[in-house]
Parts: C-alpha cells; structure tokens; sequence
C-alpha cells in the first residue's frame, strides 16, 4: 500500500492561503539578497553564518538577522522563552525585499518568519508545535516531505502560495532529495 499523501485530507492538516499567489522568482530574488546583505554570526565561524536567519525579530533584539531562529520552548526544562506576538517587528535592512511585501500582504500575523535549509539526508525529530506554521517553498525536490504521525506526507511545491501546515499534530519534516530544501516559514502568532 502506498504512502497517503495529503490530497485527501488537505482541510485537516494542510490549508492553503486564499488570495495571495507569490512571484516564484521575485522569493528567489529576495533570498539572495538576504544572503548578500546577512552579516557574519556572532560566533565568527563561517559554518554558523547560514544558521537560524530570522526576517522578524522583537524589541531590542541584539541580533535582528538571527532572533527568530531561537526555538520557543527551552529543550530541557520545556519553558516557554517567548510568545510568538513578540516578533512584531521586520528587519530594517530587509523593507525593500519583496520578503517585505510579503509580510505585509498576509491576511494573518506572523511571528517568527524565518529561512529554513535542510540539508540532503537530514531529518527532524518528530514534535509538535505551539502554533500553526506556514511554509512556502523557495527551493525544494520531490523527495523533501512533511511528515505526520498518521504517516501522510506533504510537499510544499515551489508554487508561490502559502501553505499553512497543521504543526499543533505530531509531524517531521525530511529531506530524502538531493538539494537544499529551503523554506520560509511563518508561525502564526494570533
């Protein structure tokens, strides 16, 4: 029997945002020039450069470029550190990206937007999240999936729309592909 895929139950874990269709190349675009601008890390290693990479941060964030790449819940005393509302505030330097433009096009309210890679072979452990979280898709391959306890899967294609991934039910997230999976993800903060 083959794996279910979510075309069958997109209502219950999967919903796709109504009325805003993004430009595929302008998010490409936007990327890049994310990077170009992205300052070293705070660590001076090279290899921390491309890690955690916020476009929203909160107020007084000593590093606005890496404050909403920080998990929500302390993974050994399962603390709470913030509450999504608090990344109310998009990085200066970024305005005049069409990430901006996105931002403020969304009929919801992000809290932490970030870009996030996976890597060919990597996987996450499964878990779930205090908020729903939407993804669209910067670069992607077939074989990267979001996985569900039920064991359906679901690829968020390069399509310009907005997936919104029900994260409150138990999920991971794999990269069985070749390539980056590169995603911009947006928890709902309301």
């Amino acid at each position: 029997m083959a794996t279910p895929t979510l075309s069958t139950i997109d209502g219950e874990l999967v919903e796709i945002v109504p009325g805003v269709r993004l430009d595929h190349d302008e998010i490409v675009a936007a990327y890049h020039q994310y990077l170009e601008r992205l300052p070293e890390a705070p660590s001076g290693r090279p290899e921390d450069r491309l890690r955690r990479l916020g476009l929203t941060h909160r107020a007084g964030a000593a590093d606005p470029w890496r404050d909403a790449g920080t998990g929500q819940f302390d993974q050994e005393t399962g603390e709470k550190n913030f509450e999504e509302s608090e990344f109310a505030f998009f990085n200066e330097a970024l305005k005049d990206t069409y990430f901006h433009e996105l931002y403020r096009q969304l009929p919801f309210r992000p809290g932490r937007m970030r870009l996030v890679t996976l890597h060919p072979g990597e996987i996450y452990h499964m878990h779930t999240d205090h908020s729903r979280v939407a993804h669209v898709a910067i670069q992607t391959n077939e074989d990267s999936r979001l996985l569900f306890r039920s064991g359906h899967t679901y690829h968020v294609p390069t399509d310009g729309r907005v997936h919104i991934l029900n994260t409150l039910r138990h999920h991971s997230a794999y990269n069985a592909g070749g390539t980056d999976r590169i995603h911009l993800t947006m928890t709902l903060a309301d």
